[in-house]
């Protein structure tokens, strides 16, 4: 058996299409300078660890161009969906390329891209022109026209990527050390395109079991809420009629009482299970007080009739219960904007006649809210006591209502101290005073840094969840005490750090917006026609 060790010859079609054979190459070994290689060592560098393919092809186009010389540059890929190549990104010295790159499509097998991976091998034209390959589209969609080209194939695992060009030799043909460069790159580059694919497909599956998980948990934790309440009111109702009976002398050895313990005790074990999975260790008061007012009313019933002695403390804390946290009902009336403003601002005007605020009730937009009288008072009367109470004495507090494209707008502003950026999450979530507990000292309401329970943001927000409206807020701290610790006077007057009481009206403070929507509103008469 004897081996052909006779080197194979360049076919005719070979020279005809410009093709690199084995022993052009190994004939034309070159040896690259220093700055070229370095070149190549720090795009491989980039391209093995890079997951921002824009930014990468960006330098990869611009070094090519570089250190080839060339007028211009291109990576042009196959898109699998509809089996075509598209330019994913170019370079040239007017921009057409990469201008028209978006309208010019390659179909599958046509153009030098269709030939190099058919092929497998790269191809080298220096005389484009002429080149029956040369897909002329290109040249007609963007105007660019290639003289010369070098064209690389990019494969990753066998798998066919695309191609990376080289375009118009600067000052002559491209040569052998061109394609070398090309085809040294071009690993990588293929490389970096299947990494960034891959980050891609992670990134989206990433994404998917969030949402999922989400869904999931959602499922859950109304699965676990909806049992958790009926489950305990069966459980307590069963046990009072099993009293009630014993008491009426009923047997009840011929009443399927275990049967029934028993299968409620299952749905207890199912219900703990449920809660189980979806638990975690962070509870929000916010979510706490929500669940516990929906499921309260129950229980207080269920211990009157377990404790009759205890039936008129159970039915005042039920009244108080129901004028702190009403539940929402179809309001037909609804409340005038204007009686909230002037409500608020005969309790403010008698609240703070000891504090020298400049209060601002700007006349509100007419609108009929279509909410419990109380609610909208109540939400009113807290934002604009918390705004007094982080207002030092010549500072300004201003309330404004509007009407907007989506409903109505209730801004509470103030040039107060502002909330520290570490603090602004946990307003809402919390009986949550900003004030570090060390420096509290109690004051009356409506006093400068009062303090409190911070009950009453938990209370607006529990509202805005369970009426349907939304309320945010934008803060600044006051550069001059950026911390919790750092404590004001109390008094614009009497801070060392202010000139003029404009100097701390511009250096801090906080606005509170209640955004009502449409739903909620009441169309009112112009007043021409109510007259």
């Amino acid at each position: 058996m004897s081996t052909d060790n006779t080197p194979k010859r360049e076919t005719a079609d070979d020279r005809q299409h410009g093709a690199v054979s084995p022993e052009d190459q190994s004939a034309a070994e070159v040896r690259l300078d220093a700055g070229k290689l370095t070149l190549l060592y720090n795009a491989a560098k980039a391209l093995a660890f890079t997951t921002d393919l824009d930014h990468l092809l960006d330098v990869i186009v611009g070094e090519v161009r570089k250190m080839i010389g060339c007028e211009g540059c291109a990576v042009v890929l196959h898109d699998e969906e509809r089996d075509d190549f598209y330019w994913r990104k170019a370079q040239d010295p007017h921009q057409a390329l990469s201008t028209a790159r978006e309208d010019i499509r390659i179909p599958k097998g046509q153009g030098v891209v269709g030939w190099v991976l058919s092929t497998g091998r790269p191809a080298l034209i220096n005389d484009a022109a002429n080149d029956p390959r040369v897909y002329r589209t290109v040249e007609d969609v963007s105007g660019f026209h290639a003289h010369n080209m070098i064209v690389v194939p990019l494969k990753a695992r066998d798998k066919a990527l695309g191609v990376l060009y080289a375009l118009n030799k600067i000052g002559g043909p491209f040569i052998q050390e061109d394609l070398k460069i090309l085809s040294a790159l071009s690993i990588n580059v293929a490389l970096a395109l299947e990494n960034a694919a891959s980050y891609d497909a992670l990134v989206k599956s990433h994404n998917e079991l969030q949402r999922l998980n989400l869904v999931k948990n959602k499922t859950l934790n109304h699965l676990s809420h909806e049992l958790k309440t009926p489950l305990a009111i069966i459980e307590a109702s069963l046990k009072i009629l099993e009293r009630k009976l014993r008491l009426r002398g009923v047997d009840l050895e011929g009443l399927p009482m275990e049967r029934i313990y028993r299968n409620l005790g299952r749905l207890q074990i199912i219900e703990r299970q449920v809660a189980h999975i979806v638990e975690e260790k962070d509870y929000p008061e916010r979510t706490i007080v929500s669940n516990l007012l929906e499921r309260l009313k129950d229980l207080i019933e269920i211990r009157e009739e377990e404790e009759p002695a205890l039936a008129d403390a159970m039915e005042a804390i039920k009244r108080k219960i129901e004028e702190l946290f009403p539940e929402r009902i179809e309001e037909k009336e609804g409340i005038d904007i204007a009686s909230a403003f002037e409500h608020a601002q005969s309790l403010v005007e008698r609240m703070t006649r000891s504090r020298a605020l400049n209060i601002r009730f700007v006349s509100p937009d007419p609108a009929l809210i279509m909410m419990q009288p109380q609610i909208l008072k109540s939400v009113l009367d807290g934002l604009i006591r918390n705004a007094i109470e982080n207002t030092p004495d010549h500072g300004t507090v201003e309330v404004t209502g509007e009407r907007t494209a989506n409903g109505y707008r209730i801004v509470v502003r103030d040039c107060g101290v502002g909330i520290p950026d570490s603090e602004q999450p946990n307003i809402f979530e919390a009986f949550y005073p900003v004030q570090e507990t060390d420096l509290y000292s109690s004051r009356s309401r409506y006093d400068f840094n009062a303090g409190g329970t911070g009950t009453d943001l938990l209370k607006i927000k529990i509202f805005a969840e369970r009426f349907g409206f939304t309320v945010r807020f934008t803060s600044t701290r006051c550069s001059l005490i950026p911390t919790a610790r750092d404590l004001c006077p109390g008094d614009i007057t009497r801070c060392s750090c202010c000139k003029k009481i404009e100097d701390c009206l511009a250096n801090g403070g906080t606005q509170f917006i209640v955004e009502i929507p449409e739903r909620l509103l009441k169309a009112q008469a112009p007043p021409e026609a109510a007259a």
